[in-house]
């Protein structure tokens, strides 16, 4: 588990980094000679950068998920729901490796969100 966890935390670290690259651009010539751009574009833009900064934050949430995760390893707190103690199912585990909470704790939280 500690292999498909690092591995994960790998791929989440990779694609914030590309996601923060592309989140500020450098300007190209032709579009710094611009001084103003159509609101129409720059509408677009702006949807993008808010869906890719919706996307960044996900991906920091889950990054931290995972460590969170790679730490329960360590201190031997892994695989144990955060809410009610109880052991959380090698099969959820195994869908889900970074899940801190068994299915009844997880859906009786959700139905109350």
């Amino acid at each position: 588990m500690r292999k498909r966890l690092e591995e994960k935390q790998a791929e989440i670290q990779q694609h914030i980094a590309t996601l923060t690259g592309s989140l500020s651009p450098p300007e190209d010539a032709i579009q710094a000679s611009y001084d103003v751009e159509e609101p129409e574009e720059e509408a677009v833009d702006l949807q993008e950068t808010d869906m890719d900064q919706a996307i960044l934050d996900n991906e920091k949430t889950l990054l931290a998920e995972v460590q969170q995760a790679l730490a329960g390893i360590d201190n031997g707190t892994y695989g144990i729901c955060s809410n009610c103690g109880q052991p959380i199912p090698e099969k959820r585990l195994e869908a889900i490796p970074w899940a801190t909470l068994c299915v009844t704790c997880e859906s009786k939280l959700g139905s109350e969100g």
